[in-house]
């Protein structure tokens, strides 16, 4: 049996990067928590939390990974 998540929160991060010029400019990252249950594991273990911190590009690609993954279930399922 797989992983599964359990849980999600999220929150938009700053940080300050070298510009042009040698100017800081600030760029937004997304932060996301994901709360795991593991049932291959012990009940004292199959819990956890993991962060995966994501570029706007990454974001993007995910985003749109999602959505191909959305319309092949949806597909599959106009077919039962």
């Amino acid at each position: 049996m797989l992983p599964q998540l359990k849980d999600f929160n999220w929150y938009i991060d700053m940080k300050l990067v070298p510009g042009a010029n040698g100017q800081r400019i600030q760029q937004p990252s997304c932060v996301l928590s994901l709360d795991i249950n593991d049932p291959t594991k012990s009940a004292i273990e199959n819990e956890q939390s993991v962060q995966i911190e994501l570029s706007k590009e990454t974001l993007n690609l995910v985003l749109d990974n999602f959505t191909r993954i959305r319309e092949q279930l949806n597909t599959l399922a106009k077919r039962e």
